[in-house]
């Protein structure tokens, strides 16, 4: 076994979510469906999480690096929910272009 240190190249460019993500080639719209309600009840659990590092709404409780990551996360989210949404509902689509 070689002790070779084959390194991939590095694309900053798929560091953006909304690049990164491909559907896998047998999904359908109900998958997509599936995945956008798991990703929107994440993100509302994100949003709570992030609701809770202030005390009564106001003062900050925790550290602003928490809460900094909790967005973050909650706009990558976002990103997929808004990349993988129009795969949710392409049967619709398909179902106007066959019937006009």
């Amino acid at each position: 076994m070689s002790n070779q240190n084959t390194k991939k190249e590095y694309f900053p460019e798929l560091c953006i979510t909304s690049d990164f993500f491909v559907p896998h080639p047998e999904s359908n719209h109900l998958n997509a469906q599936a995945v956008v309600c798991s990703m929107v009840s994440s993100a509302k659990n994100i949003s709570i999480a992030t609701w809770n590092c202030f005390e009564d709404g106001g003062e900050l409780a925790i550290k602003g690096e928490v809460v900094a990551d909790l967005i973050y996360e909650l706009q990558t989210k976002l990103e997929m929910i808004e990349k993988i949404l129009p795969l949710a509902f392409e049967w619709e689509a398909n179902k106007k272009a066959v019937s006009v």
